[in-house]
C-alpha cells in the first residue's frame, strides 16, 4: 500500500535529486561561511566598537585632564603673582582677577579673601565683604587641596544669572596666598563653570555623532552622574563599568543599565595630568548594543545575500551536470521495472560509464539471485512451517505440566494441617492457606498483601523482626532459615500463643519468597 504523497516523492528523477543536493550544499556552505565570519571578521569588528568606545573614552578623560591642568596651571600663576606684596593694592588686584575672568568667559567667578575667609575682591564685586571661611573651597585651599568636585552654588547662580534650562554648576579651584615668610594671607578662588565640560564633550563627540548615536556621561566618584544624557544625569548608577574604571582600568563592556537597555560601553578614569592631581572622575561611552553592532549586522545580510546567488548559480549548474549524469542510467529504467514486476529481464552490461555497466550486471545477477531464491524460500518456508507446528504442540504440553504442578502444590498446600504463610522480600504477605485462617482468625482476602509484622506479631517483637529482614536485604543471608523455631505470635483478637516454624527461602529470578508451615506448642519463645 502506497503512502499518501509517496508517488510524487518517487517521480523525482536522480538529476532532481542531485541538483537539490547541489542545493542544500550551495545553503550549507553558505551558513557555514556566515558562522565561520561571525567567529572570526565579526568578533574582530565587535572588539574594533567596543576598542573604540574605550578609545573615546580614554580621550575625554585625556582632554578633561588636560583641560583641567590649563585651569589649574593659570590659577596657581595668578595665586603666585598675588602672593608676597602683589595684592596689597586692591585695585591692581581687582584689575588682575577682571583681565583673568574676561580672557576665559568659563571663569564664572574669582574672588580673594584674607586670612579669616572674608573676601576682599572679587569680579564684578560679587561677594566682597561676606565671609566664606565655612565654604568647602577655602578649607581645601588652606589644607593644600587645591580642586574640588562638581557642586551647586544657588546664590552664584542666581547673581550671574540663568544659562539655558540646567541649573548652573561649578568647579572650585583655589589658591592660598602667603606673604614673604610663607605666612597665609588669603586665598585665591575661582569658580569654573561646568559648562566648559560640555564643550570639551561637543568638540569630541560632534564628529562622532555624525555617524554614530554615542553618549558621554562623566561620574564622579559617589557614581554621580555629573554630565549626561537627561534621563541620567544627576543620578547615581551601580554598574560593572564604574567599578572597573574606579581601579583604574580602561575597556569596554556590554551591561544591562537601568533604563533595562543593553548597551556597548567603553571606560577610563582620569588620572590627573602633570602637577594637577585629577578628581578621579570617570567617563563612559555607551551606545546600545544593536547600534554599536549594526555594522556587523550589516555584513552578514551582505554575506547571506551573496550566499543566497551563489547557491541558485549552484543550483542551476548542479542541474546542468546531474542531466549529463543521469542520462545513461535512463536506459536501465525499462530494466528495472521489468525486474519489480518479476521478469526475468537481461540488462545491458555496457555503458557509457562504468557504473552503468557494473549495475547492469548487478541486475543481472538479482535476477539469477531471486530464481535461486525463490526456489529455497519453497522449501524453507514448508520446514519452518512444520517445526513451527511441532515447537508448538511441545510448548502447549509443557504449559500444560506446569499448571498441573502448580494446581498440585496449591492444593497440597491448601489441605495441610498445619497452618502455611508465604511472605516476599518487602514483608507482605502472600500465601495463607485454610490451616491460617484456622489459627489466626483472619480470612486470606483479608491477610493477602499485608504486612506480616501487623498481621501476627506482638508489637514488642516487631523491631526484631524487622531488623533481621532488613539485614536479610543488606547482606543477602538468613541464618534463621532451614532451622526449626519456637516464636510467639497473636491471633487476629491479639491473644499470643507460642508455635513452632521452619522457615524456607526461595531466591530466584523469577521468585522471592519466605515460607513457613506453622504450629501452636505448649511453650512460649521469644524474638530474638
Amino acid at each position: 500500500m502506497n503512502m499518501p504523497g509517496s508517488h510524487n516523492v518517487r517521480q523525482l528523477s536522480l538529476g532532481a535529486w542531485l541538483a537539490v543536493a547541489f542545493t542544500a550544499l550551495s545553503l550549507l556552505l553558505t551558513v557555514s561561511l556566515t558562522l565561520f565570519s561571525d567567529r572570526a571578521a565579526s568578533n574582530q569588528v565587535r572588539d574594533g566598537i567596543g576598542a573604540n568606545l574605550a578609545e573615546l573614552a580614554q580621550q575625554t578623560t585625556g582632554r578633561l585632564d588636560r583641560a583641567m591642568f590649563e585651569r589649574y596651571r593659570e590659577v596657581r600663576l595668578i595665586a603666585e603673582r598675588l602672593s608676597g606684596n602683589g595684592n596689597s593694592d586692591p585695585n591692581a588686584t581687582r584689575k588682575t582677577i577682571e583681565s583673568v575672568q574676561k580672557s576665559y568667559p568659563h571663569y564664572a567667578w574669582i574672588g580673594v579673601t584674607d586670612a579669616t575667609g572674608v573676601v576682599r575682591t572679587a569680579t564684578r564685586g560679587m561677594f566682597e565683604g561676606v565671609d566664606v571661611s565655612a565654604r568647602p573651597w577655602f578649607r581645601n585651599a588652606i589644607a593644600d587641596q587645591a580642586v574640588g568636585d562638581v557642586h551647586d552654588a544657588m546664590r552664584l547662580a542666581q547673581l550671574l544669572g540663568t544659562q539655558g534650562r540646567e541649573p548652573q554648576r561649578f568647579v572650585d579651584i583655589a589658591f592660598p596666598l602667603t606673604d614673604a615668610t610663607d605666612q597665609i594671607t588669603g586665598v585665591l578662588s575661582v569658580q569654573l563653570s561646568w559648562n566648559w565640560a560640555s564643550d570639551i564633550q561637543a568638540a569630541i563627540f560632534a564628529p562622532v555623532s555624525r555617524h554614530r548615536n554615542v553618549e558621554m556621561l562623566i561620574v564622579s566618584t559617589n557614581d554621580t552622574v555629573l554630565l549626561g544624557p537627561p534621563g541620567v544625569q544627576g543620578t547615581r548608577l551601580q554598574l560593572p563599568s564604574l567599578q572597573a574604571a574606579a581601579r583604574g582600568e580602561s575597556g569596554y563592556s556590554k551591561e544591562v543599565w537601568p533604563d533595562g537597555q543593553t548597551y556597548l560601553v567603553g571606560y577610563s578614569r582620569d588620572n590627573g595630568f602633570d602637577a594637577y592631581p585629577g578628581l578621579k572622575w570617570r567617563v563612559l561611552v555607551r551606545q546600545t548594543l544593536a547600534g554599536a553592532y549594526a555594522p556587523v549586522d550589516q555584513l552578514h545580510e551582505r554575506m547571506l545575500l551573496g550566499g543566497l546567488v551563489a547557491a541558485v548559480l549552484f543550483s542551476l549548474l548542479g542541474w546542468l551536470l546531474a542531466r549529463l549524469i543521469t542520462r545513461p542510467l535512463l536506459d536501465l529504467t525499462d530494466v528495472a521495472r521489468g525486474i519489480e514486476a518479476g521478469y526475468a529481464v537481461k540488462a545491458p552490461t555496457a555503458g557509457a560509464y562504468r557504473e552503468v555497466a557494473l549495475l547492469g550486471n548487478a541486475f543481472n545477477s538479482v535476477v539469477k539471485s531471486l530464481q535461486n531464491n525463490e526456489s529455497e524460500l519453497r522449501h524453507s518456508h514448508a520446514a519452518m512451517e512444520r517445526r513451527v507446528s511441532e515447537r508448538t504442540a511441545e510448548l502447549r504440553e509443557a504449559l500444560h505440566d506446569m499448571h498441573t504442578n502448580e494446581a498440585r502444590v496449591q492444593a497440597v498446600i491448601d489441605t495441610a494441617q498445619e497452618a502455611f504463610v508465604g511472605m516476599d522480600f518487602e514483608g507482605r504477605i502472600t500465601d495463607w492457606n485454610d490451616a491460617a485462617e484456622k489459627l489466626f482468625g483472619w480470612q486470606r482476602a483479608e491477610v493477602l498483601g499485608e504486612s506480616l509484622v501487623d498481621i501476627v506479631v506482638p508489637e514488642r517483637f516487631q523491631t526484631a523482626f524487622v531488623q533481621a529482614l532488613a539485614g536479610f536485604l543488606i547482606t543477602g543471608k538468613a541464618p534463621f532459615t532451614d532451622q526449626q523455631m519456637q516464636r510467639t505470635v497473636m491471633d487476629r483478637n491479639g491473644r499470643e500463643m507460642a508455635v513452632e516454624m521452619k522457615i524456607g527461602l526461595i531466591n530466584t529470578p523469577e521468585v522471592q519468597l519466605f515460607s513457613a508451615f506453622v504450629r501452636p506448642v505448649s511453650d512460649e519463645r521469644w524474638w530474638s
